[in-house]
């Protein structure tokens, strides 16, 4: 019966892929990832610095190496071409452990297949993994800690110490953000249980990651800090134009930097709408105080439910105060923190579905029906926008016809500045030549005539950086408003402008 399991995961990865099929080259770090994981096949080693593709290099990438050491696995072609399949493998992983989960804490396999189908039908959860990334991984490794640690807690075996333990060390070379989400939420448990071997584990991990693991660690530690500090300092500009300073809604045109933007105008509805279930969730943790059967029908089923609940609201709480509080927003997208809780939730909602059968009032399930009609819509409406006709973080064919046309009549002498950076990672990657972008924080310090707001005229910027091409899109900025002196045209397709200046 178990191979009941692997069905949604085969649906999610279906349905996670299907927009990559029709568009191969869209991605935001995913480029990154491969010029890293290039560089491991070349030399064994990790990178100290990145000279060959950057007009002005900036140290360590300071970057978790757990997904570049993954895709250096892969012979550089298969990569390229198959990167699209890759974090939904690693979703498919993360979502049989709910199965496993499920059965383990419920032994029931009704609910293991309705947690399932809640994690699968997750829109944050299906977007992420549109791209190659390291948060869908993220999100593996920390269920495989955060959950062992919530059962080591509970049953005091210590097998599930040392898991826990494990899998928060690899945390730490696996992404940025997930560590400081397990900071808070080991603080928050072991605040609201008054139980400090949360936080104590969390900083053991840290330890053991920063002086046995030091040589890979610091640098990444180091990048960590240097972003929160850039934040704290620049988070006002944090949708700025480089050009135009900072415009209102209506003058984006990108649907993702609109989206963006409504996380600080409407916290609460931009958090649902990244993951619908919570507000399943509130809805029923607030029927109970109307006499209306709720979670109380689980919580009594096993001790370490309750410690889900307390999972879900403290992930709530994070979101909810770094949007709300202006001066937090430099930790983060406040959203991110609720991706860590798609485990607790989906098991949570599931249990309390199945376990409350013949219980629970007909409109519940209605509602249920709803939910999954709605969250479904919201998947493939955002798989459009955001995937399907998305032009920032696409290699267009437009695009493609620039790379050839570089290559192949400058090779490496190209030096080219790029409006907006979005397109920087897949020309440092394809082109021969450099480009005036960045890797890591460092980058963007010495930078900062260019990001977030160009600080110098273009034609000042050609100069100090000896560029010899431009590559923008029109819908970005204007012709008009670089102010050339002299240039000329070299493509022009579809609003995408290559000149030489």
């Amino acid at each position: 019966m178990y191979w009941i399991g692997f069905i949604i995961p085969l649906l999610s990865f279906i349905l996670q892929i299907w927009p990559r099929l029709k568009n191969r080259y869209f991605g935001v770090d995913t480029w990154r990832h491969l010029l890293l994981a290039d560089y491991i096949r070349k030399n064994h080693s990790f990178p100290a610095e990145l000279k060959d593709h950057y007009i002005h290099p900036s140290g360590n990438p300071g970057y978790p190496p757990l997904i570049y050491l993954f895709a250096s696995v892969f012979p550089k072609r298969f990569a390229e071409k198959y990167q699209f399949i890759f974090s939904p493998f690693f979703d498919v992983l993360h979502n049989l452990f709910i199965f496993y989960v499920g059965m383990i804490l419920f032994n029931d396999i009704r609910i293991a297949v309705a947690a399932q189908l809640i994690a699968a039908l997750t829109p944050v959860v299906v977007i992420e993994a549109s791209n190659f990334s390291t948060r869908v991984l993220s999100y593996v490794i920390f269920s495989f800690s955060f959950f062992p640690l919530l059962m080591f807690v509970t049953t005091g075996m210590t097998v599930y110490l040392l898991i826990a333990f494990i899998f928060l060390v690899l945390l730490f070379f696996t992404h940025k953000f997930a560590v400081q989400a397990y900071f808070f939420f080991s603080l928050g448990f072991s605040l609201i249980e008054r139980n400090p071997v949360y936080i104590l584990i969390f900083l053991v991990s840290f330890l053991t990651a920063y002086f046995v693991f030091g040589s890979v660690y610091r640098p990444i530690l180091h990048e960590h800090l240097s972003i929160l500090k850039f934040w704290i300092n620049h988070i006002n500009l944090r949708f700025v134009h480089q050009f135009r300073g900072v415009q209102k809604s209506e003058q984006i045109k990108d649907f993702v930097h609109r989206l963006f933007l409504m996380s600080y105008k409407n916290p609460a509805v931009y958090i649902a709408g990244n993951n619908p279930w919570l507000v399943f969730f509130l809805v029923l943790y607030t029927t109970e105080y109307f006499g209306i059967p709720g979670f109380d029908i689980i919580r009594t089923i096993n001790p370490i439910v309750s410690k889900l609940e307390i999972w879900i609201l403290i992930s709530l709480a994070c979101a909810i105060v770094t949007l709300s509080i202006p001066r937090l927003r430099f930790l983060g997208e406040g959203n991110r923190y609720v991706e860590y809780s798609v485990l607790p939730l989906s098991l949570f909602l599931g249990s309390y579905f199945v376990s409350g059968r013949g219980l629970l009032p007909e409109w519940i399930f209605i509602l249920l029906v709803l939910f999954l009609a709605v969250t479904m819509g919201t998947i493939i409406f955002i798989q459009k926008k955001v995937i399907l006709h998305d032009r920032m973080r696409t290699i267009t064919p437009e695009l493609w016809n620039i790379i050839h046309y570089l290559n192949s009549h400058e090779g490496k002498q190209v030096r080219l500045a790029i409006f907006p950076l979005q397109f920087g990672d897949a020309m440092t990657y394809f082109l021969k030549g450099k480009v005036l972008t960045t890797y890591n924080n460092e980058g963007l310090e010495n930078l900062k005539d260019i990001y977030p707001v160009l600080k110098i005229s273009v034609q000042k910027l050609i100069q100090k950086y000896n560029l010899n091409y431009i590559l923008f899109d029109s819908e970005y900025v204007t012709i008009t408003e670089l102010k050339l002196k002299k240039y000329k045209t070299v493509r022009k397709k579809n609003g995408y402008y290559l000149i030489r200046v």
